[in-house]
């Protein structure tokens, strides 16, 4: 629904995409193991990784922010519930 900004609605409005640490882990599961990295994809590994990092700090900061908001009662059900 548009212009819904509760979380479901934000995760719902993001897009859908895999992973980039599975796609890099499955090409290079893919290969021989006797291939050494090539300089690209050490860059992509290390893009990869900061992606990740940053993906948990964002999370990390959620979480505290959740355990420091108090508990409030709703007077209704929300749908799915």
């Amino acid at each position: 629904m548009p212009g819904d900004d509760s979380p479901l609605g934000l995760l719902r409005a993001e897009d859908e995409r895999i992973n980039p640490a599975i796609t890099l882990a499955d090409r290079l599961m893919r290969r021989d193991a006797e291939k050494l990295l090539t300089v690209e994809e050490v860059s992509e590994a290390e893009k990869v990784l900061a992606i990740g990092t940053q993906e948990i700090e964002t999370v990390e900061f959620h979480r505290k922010a959740f355990l420091k908001t108090p508990a409030s009662a709703i007077d209704y059900v929300p749908i799915g519930f």
